[in-house]
């Protein structure tokens, strides 16, 4: 039994290798890992603004100074008419437009309150939320300025004013850099794809290639067959996660608080959980093209409902439950939590056992399909 098998790998490692393509894939996936790193954050610096000064006063040119001196935004856009907001936000030359009023200075040098208008380019909702934000905080500290100053000059002190102070602390990541969250959702994205694409294409290659039919008349068991293709795709899988974590440890900063080992540990059980998912797909196709339609077709639906793109608290009741049978959903929140937390299996146990039970079932699936494809 145990010749067979490793007769079986050894086979497996080296149709792999001949096919450069699956090699190229492997490597490929995680390198592409930094480019999605550069590439993709939901952090809004730099907005474009355009800035319509009706004032012209000492006051609006200090809050036009401050809209300057802000990392998110970049005025790029000086405006002399209100006209001009929309042919700019339609345009694209600017995503925020900001109208400051003639009587801006006579209103605040009397007591009075001196609105100051935002315009939003609302197409992308994400980014117009985060701007209201960082907007109303740059007006909010304009605001305490002009107080702190109103009050000194009447002699009073600012201490006299009630006043709430908020102490915020972020635990895990204080910097609150979204890089290390894509980071490690792409690393637990691609170990999902990988492993569903990888052992599809495996089986689908036999397949086409007509070898599974020459397995009729040998000795081999299904569950053995199963085994031979795992342990060498886990094996080259896991070579290429350790690819993508080095991107992310060294080129992003990415923290590794809790243990690599452990990380490793409970990525095979996410392997094994994908790849198991894998060979029901290409026990179904009948050829490369329904492999990969059907792979995409299945993996969509479990990305989506892991919690990577959406808050699972945001979703419907009906889709939350759902989310219990994406693999996904347990396999983010142990990586979040080994490498951003540094949790440990004592913490994390629930999640291991859920992909144990997940990859354990979709085993005996395939290994039953497959014995059943081979009678």
């Amino acid at each position: 039994m145990v010749r067979r098998i490793l007769g079986l790998m050894r086979k497996e490692f080296t149709q792999f290798f001949r096919d450069k393509m699956l090699v190229m894939l492997v490597l490929y996936t995680f390198v592409e890992i930094a480019i999605c790193g550069w590439a993709l954050t939901l952090e809004v610096r730099h907005l474009p603004t355009a800035i319509y000064d009706g004032s012209r006063s000492a006051a609006s040119r200090a809050l036009l100074q401050q809209f300057n001196e802000s990392e998110f935004f970049d005025v790029n856009v000086i405006l002399s008419g209100r006209e001009q907001i929309d042919p700019v936000l339609n345009g694209g030359q600017a995503q925020l437009a900001v109208i400051i009023p003639a009587d801006f200075e006579q209103k605040l040098q009397s007591g009075q309150t001196a609105p100051v208008q935002l315009v939003l380019d609302g197409s992308n909702s994400n980014t117009a939320g985060q701007a209201l934000v960082y907007a109303g905080d740059l007006l909010r500290d304009y605001n305490r300025r002009v107080t702190l100053e109103q009050v000194n000059r009447r002699g009073g002190s600012l201490g006299m004013l009630p006043t709430v102070v908020n102490q915020v602390r972020v635990w895990y990541m204080p910097q609150l850099k979204y890089v290390h969250f894509i980071m490690l959702t792409m690393l637990a994205i691609s170990v999902l794809l990988l492993g569903v694409i990888l052992a599809a294409a495996g089986i689908v290659r036999e397949k086409e290639a007509g070898t599974l039919e020459q397995l009729l008349v040998t000795p081999i068991r299904a569950w053995e067959l199963i085994v031979a293709k795992f342990v060498p795709l886990v094996g080259l899988k896991l070579v290429g996660l350790f690819i993508g974590v080095l991107i992310s440890v060294i080129l992003f900063g990415v923290p590794v608080r809790g243990s690599l080992l452990l990380f490793f540990a409970l990525s095979v059980l996410m392997f094994l959980s994908s790849a198991a998912l894998g060979v029901l797909i290409a026990l179904v196709a009948r050829n490369m093209q329904q492999t990969l339609l059907l792979s995409f077709f299945a993996l969509f639906p479990l990305a989506f409902l892991s919690g990577t793109m959406v808050p699972i608290s945001n979703m419907p009741p009906f889709m939350q439950w759902l989310t219990y049978l994406s693999p996904l959903r347990y396999y983010v929140t142990i990586i979040l939590g080994i490498f951003l937390k540094g949790v440990g299996l004592n913490v994390l146990w629930p999640q291991a056992l859920a992909l144990a039970a997940y990859g354990l079932v979709l085993l005996a699936l395939s290994t039953v399909s497959f014995r059943r494809s081979l009678a």
